[in-house]
């Protein structure tokens, strides 16, 4: 009983974990198996991507990045405004944060080939 526990709690523990990486398509089709929770929970974080107020952006800077050298990605995505009112501890954290955010956003869009300027 108590390691039949302590196993439910570790599937728990590691779903949430994942629960909100992005995905790949080699991950979606291996959990077309799992239960429906597990899959469309795989399905709303591809969502959350794309309505992440810095896809757009991300995607332009690649776009950009084709056609010249980008030498300071993460220039192009600061909000200024925001970033200049921030204490120092807050702004390190700003910048790890959106580098993170800028980093899973790219893998996403070059994993789907993503990079068309017309769409």
């Amino acid at each position: 009983m108590n390691a039949s526990l302590k196993q439910l709690a570790k599937k728990a523990r590691n779903r949430l974990k994942t629960a909100g990486e992005i995905t790949t398509k080699t991950e979606v089709t291996t959990t077309a198996s799992l239960a429906a929770t597990t899959s469309y929970t795989m399905v709303a974080n591809i969502r959350k991507i794309e309505d992440d107020p810095l896809f757009n952006k991300v995607k332009k800077v690649l776009i950009k990045s084709k056609e010249e050298l980008v030498i300071n990605p993460l220039s192009m995505l600061i909000d200024n405004k925001y970033y200049s009112a921030l204490p120092s501890a807050d702004k390190e954290r700003y910048i790890l944060k959106l580098t993170k955010k800028y980093n899973k956003i790219k893998d996403y869009i070059l994993l789907n080939n993503l990079l068309d300027p017309e769409e």
